[in-house]
């Protein structure tokens, strides 16, 4: 039986830690609102990467990958993988003052896996029963998920308190560092220490104030005015302006984050395949890594990033940049003189709509002219993530601890599908892969599934675009992770 303790966490952080400068406070750069705190509900990665310092979950993410204790202090996993028991800490509070108990838990995961309550719902499909026992928590699977645990990591995981249900997407109620204590849409999040946090020494700053600012030459300018004090994802275009000075460090880590030209799969003339292909013959990678992302990113050939380790497959020599074979392929599709289609690009997002204008110049080279239409964050949203109503887009999807949540989002009937790629061995692959104990076989059957996605050109996979974080030279603690969140509670200022 598999037991881990969280006891050595502690004590590296009581170890570790410094006194903590009164009445500190950090400003903290971020290019678009949260689209909301409920966890059940919220798509956008603005929301989660924030939510990390005001909800907690059983488990965490750490910086390196792996999986440490948050509001349990440790679990046992039973041998044939179908029961979890989860260990709650003592003494943990909510920010409103009620102390966290084993109810609050069955509670928010039992409506999280309720499909019509929770649109996250579909990966807890294979969870049959959530129950307290005393200060546990106990889990039982109706066969083996051998990504359960690293899905505990996520926002939607978080536990919150039951009478505050209603209020959560504006007024979240966690058990982490920080409280939300003013939010001005458009403008910024103001994040206080809770005193109450069950690590004492956490967090390092009093208050941190989450300044909204769209345009990176603003937040870059409000960083060298003093304004600001750190940029966790700086826009490649504007690394030059803080090069070389004396006032700033720079951190420069993998994101984990794949960007792709996503292709609806569902729509003339993207429904074939050889259309497709083409645009992969045609897209230059290389260039938009330059162009877009000044050299700071790594190519790809599917939807998992090296930062993934044994999992990724490289697949970037699929489709070497060949304009003519991308001709003699739409050629073959019945389109020899090309054709007309539309780009949609997020605004907030410079990166994106940098790499879809240089797609677009691409494209344009094989007879495939583009319209650009760049549109709201919000907008994009609703229109491209949820209703799935576009034709080409550029973007990036967020990494995770395991694959399968990285994959699993091109299963045929999947919400997040937004290509509408469908593929039946894609489909009962992914169902053998949550089910397989052996760690080697496991990583061959992700590996054939990065291969079925190159291999049904399924969209145009990028890059992994290096995360470049600018801060104070006078700034201590940060960490970059695999996945997208912002760990605040680490920072302070040196004296």
């Amino acid at each position: 039986m598999q037991k881990l303790f969280g006891l050595f966490l502690a004590v590296i952080l009581l170890a570790g830690c410094s006194p903590q400068a009164a009445g500190s406070e950090l400003v903290v750069a971020i290019p678009t609102d949260p689209d909301g705190f409920h966890p059940h509900q919220s798509v956008a990665a603005a929301s989660a990467e924030i939510a990390f310092n005001l909800f907690e979950g059983l488990v965490k993410a750490a910086p390196d990958g792996s999986i440490i204790p948050a509001l349990a202090e440790e679990w046992e996993i039973s041998p044939d993988g179908l029961t979890y028991t989860f260990t709650l800490r003592q003494g943990v509070k909510f920010h409103n003052g009620r102390n966290l108990t084993p109810e609050d838990v069955v509670y928010c995961l039992t409506r999280l896996a309720d499909p019509d309550l929770s649109p996250k719902a579909r990966d807890y499909t294979g969870v049959q029963r959530i129950a307290a026992q005393g200060n546990q928590v106990v889990i039982t699977l109706a066969q083996p998920d051998a990504v359960f645990l690293a899905l505990l990591t996520e926002f939607g995981a978080s536990i919150y308190p039951k009478e505050v249900e209603g209020e959560l997407s504006t007024k979240p109620i966690g058990t982490g560092p920080f409280t939300l204590s003013a939010w001005e849409p458009g403008d910024s999040l103001t994040l206080a220490k809770f005193p109450q946090y069950w690590n004492p020494q956490l967090p390092k700053t009093d208050k941190i104030i989450l300044k909204i600012i769209p345009e990176p030459t603003t937040m870059v300018n409000s960083l060298l005015t003093g304004h600001v004090d750190l940029i966790p994802r700086l826009e490649p275009d504007y690394l030059h302006q803080v090069e070389g000075k004396s006032t700033l460090q720079i951190i420069d880590s993998p994101m984990n984050l794949v960007q792709l030209l996503a292709i609806n799969n569902a729509v003339a003339p993207f429904d074939d395949l050889r259309v497709r292909q083409a645009l992969n013959y045609a897209v230059n990678r290389e260039e938009i890594i330059q162009g877009a992302a000044w050299g700071k990113g790594t190519p790809i050939g599917s939807n998992l990033t090296p930062a993934m380790g044994a999992w990724y497959k490289d697949l970037t020599a699929q489709y070497p940049y060949n304009p003519e074979k991308a001709k003699e392929l739409l050629a073959q599709a019945g389109y020899p003189d090309g054709f007309s289609t539309t780009m949609y690009l997020p605004a907030p997002y410079p990166l994106h709509r940098n790499a879809g204008e240089i797609i677009a110049a691409q494209l344009e080279k094989v007879g495939i002219k583009v319209r650009i239409k760049v549109i709201e964050w919000a907008d994009w949203l609703e229109q491209v993530n949820r209703d799935r109503d576009y034709e080409l887009t550029v973007v990036g999807l967020t990494g995770r601890i395991d694959p399968h949540t990285m994959l699993n989002r091109y299963q045929s009937q999947s919400g997040r599908n937004i290509s509408y790629f469908a593929s039946p061995e894609y489909d009962e692959l992914l169902v053998r892969g949550l089910a397989e104990t052996d760690h080697e076989a496991r990583i061959e059957m992700y590996q054939r599934l990065q291969t079925i996605l190159a291999e049904h050109a399924a969209n145009v996979f990028i890059m992994d675009p290096s995360q470049i974080a600018v801060m104070g030279r006078d700034i201590q603690g940060w960490s970059n992770y695999p996945v997208y969140v912002l760990d605040l509670a680490p920072l302070s200022r040196t004296e």
